[in-house]
């Protein structure tokens, strides 16, 4: 079964997460779907013929999406949490390569992965409800090189760091004065706003816009190299992840293991 929706009206496709039951969490069924979804948009396959503009929104009016199936994890091997991260973040990197403007409709939540998500879109337009925010320090999941330098490239290196070590959420307003989302409406007017955005640009230059994403992705600075050598783009201490998750579906706080101290410099 599909928990995606793809409709195209004019110059304008919406991409729907539907799973409002589920909060529209996203399984790595649905990663590897959305992925494909996008190669076919980045294609200009026949049935998009016109495309001009992406919304990217979430079914149900209560979140845009919670984030990655944490029920899933929770079934999975280490490598198996490894390889839906990576197909993850390959997905989420076809969003901002994708050559037309992406809208997220944030109508709700929008966490963790699905926070990570929007953030890769061009615009956003947010709920006056929504909440964003990634609270992964609550789970043992570290973060990759690229999410961290979207996040750090919208909001700055100290307010990163002031969201990523607290795990804390931010309402719409604080996520909009803080550059994570560009526009805030009545929670009725979220998909209207985000049609009539996307309207607005599909009137325009094609070839502008298409010129104008790239160059504006192409001044991002690259993630630099991980001075601890782990691999990318996720590293997964799997005592602290299995707590995390466990902890999170049993409805409790984690009780995470102390860290080893690190190791002395031989000679």
């Amino acid at each position: 079964m599909s928990f995606l929706r793809v409709e195209e009206d004019g110059a304008v496709v919406t991409v729907t997460i539907d799973r409002p039951e589920q909060h529209n969490a996203i399984n790595f069924a649905m990663w590897r779907e959305l992925g494909s979804i996008l190669d076919d948009l980045a294609q200009e396959a026949r049935r998009y013929d016109g495309l001009r503009v992406v919304i990217l929104r979430g079914e149900g009016g209560r979140a845009f999406s919670a984030g990655s199936d944490l029920k899933e994890f929770a079934t999975m091997t280490i490598d198996e949490v490894r390889r839906c991260f990576l197909t993850m973040e390959q997905t989420i990197s076809k969003v901002e390569r994708l050559p037309y403007p992406v809208v997220a409709a944030i109508g709700g939540y929008a966490l963790g992965s699905a926070f990570e998500l929007a953030c890769a879109c061009d615009l956003q337009v947010a709920s006056e409800r929504a909440q964003v925010g990634m609270p992964v320090a609550r789970l043992g999941i570290m973060l990759s090189p690229e999410f961290t330098k979207r996040l750090v490239a919208l909001m700055g290196p100290n307010q990163a760091k002031d969201l990523l070590f607290t795990g804390r959420l931010l309402n719409a307003a604080e996520a909009r004065a803080l550059g994570l989302v560009t526009h805030v409406v009545p929670h009725e007017e979220v998909d209207p706003f985000a049609r009539r955005l996307a309207e607005t640009m599909a009137a325009l230059s094609p070839s502008s816009i298409r010129a104008a994403k790239r160059s504006v992705l192409l001044s991002q600075p690259a993630p630099p190299p991980d001075p601890a050598g782990e691999p990318v783009p996720y590293y997964i201490d799997e005592d602290d992840f299995r707590e995390g998750v466990q902890a999170f579906l049993e409805r409790r706080a984690p009780r995470f293991r102390r860290p080893a101290p690190p190791r002395k410099e031989e000679g």
